[in-house]
């Protein structure tokens, strides 16, 4: 299981364009998930279902952390590398005038002029605000779809989700974006499950392996979607 679950170590860098973000939901997933489930491998069912539950909570609770700051980091590069407030995504602009004519300020277009439009950008789409986009939704496709949209102009990060089989070392079959938009549905919904106490005696060891794979396919592939995006923006500052 290890070689075949934790196993990034061989992938090109030039793939985690988002460093903080990518390298630091890896490296949570692997120190605070992989061990249990090592442990898990080694009980009865009966021992091993409650801690099962944890994990999938546990896991749940690490992606959508990762999707969270991988949404704002992306924003932040992008106000820092476009090259004029004319580059944003069509979302930013929109929320951002309509931002100003619902302002009681007469002076806050000035807040936009020469290079200040970076610092508003930046500072309107805080963490509360973003917060707030990303909870506009239940946890699910949508809600991931949207709140990328929102803060990257990307119009379905989902779309990204597909990859072919052997593709990377801890994903042994090929998975389409409607198969891998399934799967995520079906974890994302499992902590309210859980907390419900439904029945989901499906949830074992093998299914629970399977769940952990797929969300590292999904980070990566979510993450490369951002990496493309920042490449085709990129452009060196005017003031640099």
């Amino acid at each position: 299981m290890k070689q075949n679950i934790t196993e990034v170590d061989d992938m090109e860098n030039a793939a985690l364009f988002c460093p903080v973000t990518t390298t630091t939901f890896i490296k949570n997933i692997s120190d605070d998930i992989y061990p249990l489930l090592e442990l898990a491998s080694n009980e009865p069912d009966a021992t091993a279902t409650p801690l099962l539950k944890s994990i999938t909570v546990l896991l749940c609770s690490h992606w959508k952390t990762f999707c969270f700051n991988l949404g704002q980091e992306a924003l932040y590069q992008l106000v820092d590398t476009l090259p004029s407030s004319a580059h944003l995504p069509l979302p930013i602009k929109k929320t951002i005038a309509r931002d100003l004519l619902n302002s009681n300020d007469e002076l806050a277009i000035w807040s936009l002029a020469d290079e200040q439009w970076r610092d508003h950008v930046a500072n309107y789409f805080n963490y509360e605000m973003s917060n707030r986009l990303f909870n506009s939704h239940p946890p699910g496709t949508r809600q991931l779809d949207h709140y990328f949209q929102q803060l990257t102009g990307i119009e379905q990060i989902s779309g990204f989700w597909h990859w072919e089989k052997n593709e990377y070392p801890f994903l042994h079959s090929a998975c389409s974006v409607e198969q891998a938009c399934e799967i995520h549905e079906q974890l994302m919904l499992l902590p309210e499950e859980i907390s419900n106490q439904q029945d989901i005696t499906y949830l074992n060891y093998h299914a629970v392996c399977d769940y952990y794979a797929h969300t590292l396919g999904l980070a990566i592939k979510t993450q490369t979607a951002i990496k493309t995006l920042l490449d085709t923006h990129h452009t060196d500052r005017p003031d640099t």
